[in-house]
């Protein structure tokens, strides 16, 4: 039965709010832009009517973002509520053979559904390593002896049940596991491949066939729906899945749905998988007592024929500069829906949030009440959701894929770099010499981030006082109120020599 409470932190609006445990469903799609969803896009030339059915009971949030243009550190932000660029990982994205991101004393967000009396799982791409076991005399972190159960998993990060792959669906070794184990032994090489089927190349199992990885990872999130319905518990599902990102498979009930071949396909094949899901909840009887949240981890990759569905009228970016890697609002700002059949209606909110704010949203939603290094970086939306007041984040950091930071207020973007920090131009050593070692832009009026006024008296202040802001995010191991916490590593970044002086 659900309970009033009155929650009063400094990571929460003060407001008297209903306390509620639905099942929440939290589908993460992989490398899709803004631009991609004709919710948020009218001239999309993909039609995505699933998706933009949930924003129907739902509110579509205009201004969100993945906390890092990449995969593995917005993943970890997600699911702890902590900027990324806290840990060891300052640049890049994990491998398949990495070791764990999450050390085993961070809590989770699954870890808080867990004690919350939640049943959890995690289907998908997860993407933030795990310890492989190796033979006795390995030399190399590729000698896994895949026979042995792997450890600090997701079933040792709060989920009770996992099936997925280990990180992209590019990057070896090709094999699934069910939470602790391989579900078949490698037995076979897939051989490297470039364009939209991108593979680096690796051994593969048995029963591993890239085609049928989204496919696969659809039928187990509908198989354990549907089993939930037996159960007394509500559930979370993270649903990290693997597409749009490469290899670009569509399957071929999909082939030649869009104008824009394999890429637009895969995108109309994510938007099925809504309609699987949704259709399997209203069958169950689950549908009113289930939160949706739809999102990507990151923008749209520009290796997958940006330019070709540019000139076909297709932005996957939308009006916004760069592509994934990029510290440019194509790199980072992101579709979000959050859906709630019968407690949500259509609506559009244009609050800056991220992807770290789930982790405080659902303690609050849950009357969990957060401990000092948990979710450090967490702002809670759940006033936003129950249309009671707005979020408080007032500012936001966003990483490129090399590291570089920007911070954001609602009107002003300022960046630590000269360049993209990432694959767009200006990128190139001899281009950055030739730039300001910082940009600004304002947001509101140049959206596209043409025009860097870093060098504007009209801004001095506010860049100033922005400098001051990071550093002391940086310093005090937190951007949330609350008592000093530490880094993973002593505050060491590109960015030292521009904020941390």
């Amino acid at each position: 039965m659900n309970k009033i409470i009155t929650v009063s932190s400094a990571l929460f609006t003060s407001v008297t709010l209903e306390a509620q445990s639905p099942n929440i469903i939290f589908i993460l799609a992989d490398d899709l832009g803004i631009g991609d969803i004709s919710a948020f896009n009218a001239g999309s030339k993909i039609h995505t009517p699933n998706i933009d059915n949930l924003a129907q009971n739902g509110i579509a949030f205009t201004d969100a973002h993945s906390s890092s243009a990449l995969s593995t550190p917005s993943r970890y932000s997600l699911l702890t509520g902590r900027y990324s660029w806290r840990t060891e990982l300052k640049e890049g994205v994990l491998d398949g053979y990495s070791p764990a991101l999450i050390a085993p004393d961070r809590p989770t967000m699954a870890q808080m559904f867990s004690e919350n009396g939640y049943n959890t799982a995690c289907i998908g791409k997860w993407h933030l390593g795990w310890d492989w076991g190796y033979f006795q005399n390995a030399t190399d972190k590729k000698d896994v002896d895949f026979s042995l159960p792997i450890k600090n998993g997701p079933t040792e990060r709060g989920f009770d049940y996992f099936y997925g792959i280990p990180s992209s669906l590019d990057i070896a070794p090709y094999v699934y596991v069910e939470n602790d184990r391989v579900t078949a032994l490698p037995d076979h090489t897939i051989e490297k491949q470039k364009g939209l089927k991108l593979m680096h190349g690796g051994v593969a199992g048995a029963d591993f066939d890239p085609r049928d990885c989204l496919p696969n990872i659809i039928r187990h999130s509908i198989s354990y729906i549907d089993k939930q319905k037996e159960s007394k518990k509500p559930f979370f599902l993270y649903l990290p899945i693997t597409a749009p990102h490469t290899p670009v498979l569509p399957s071929d009930e999909f082939k030649g749905s869009t104008i824009l071949g394999d890429y637009g396909d895969f995108v109309v094949m994510v938007d099925d998988m809504i309609r699987q899901i949704v259709n399997t909840l209203d069958q169950n009887g689950q549908l009113d007592n289930t939160m949706i949240v739809f999102t990507s981890d990151n923008g749209c990759a520009p290796y997958i024929g940006v330019k070709e569905m540019e000139k076909q009228g297709h932005f996957p970016s939308y009006i916004y500069r760069g592509y994934k890697n990029d510290i440019y609002e194509g790199g980072h700002r992101i579709p979000l829906i959050v859906s709630w059949k019968g407690k949500f209606t259509k609506e559009t909110n244009n609050s800056l949030v991220c992807l770290t704010d789930f982790y405080a949203t659902f303690a609050q939603m849950l009357n969990h009440r957060l401990m000092e290094e948990e979710a450090v970086d967490s702002f809670s939306l759940w006033p936003i959701l129950m249309k009671q007041k707005s979020s408080v984040r007032k500012d936001l950091i966003y990483e490129s894929g090399q590291g570089y930071l920007s911070l954001r207020t609602p009107r002003l973007k300022l960046i630590f770099h000269g360049g993209s920090g990432g694959w767009s131009n200006p990128n190139k050593p001899d281009e950055l010499k030739q730039l300001p070692p910082m940009q600004l832009f304002d947001l509101v009026k140049d959206h596209s981030e043409k025009n860097n006024i870093i060098h504007s008296e009209r801004y001095k202040k506010e860049v100033k006082e922005m400098t001051q802001l990071i550093r002391k995010y940086v310093e005090d191991g937190r951007s949330t109120p609350g008592k000093k916490v530490s880094n993973d590593t002593n505050n060491i970044w590109k960015q030292v020599k521009i904020f941390m002086q």
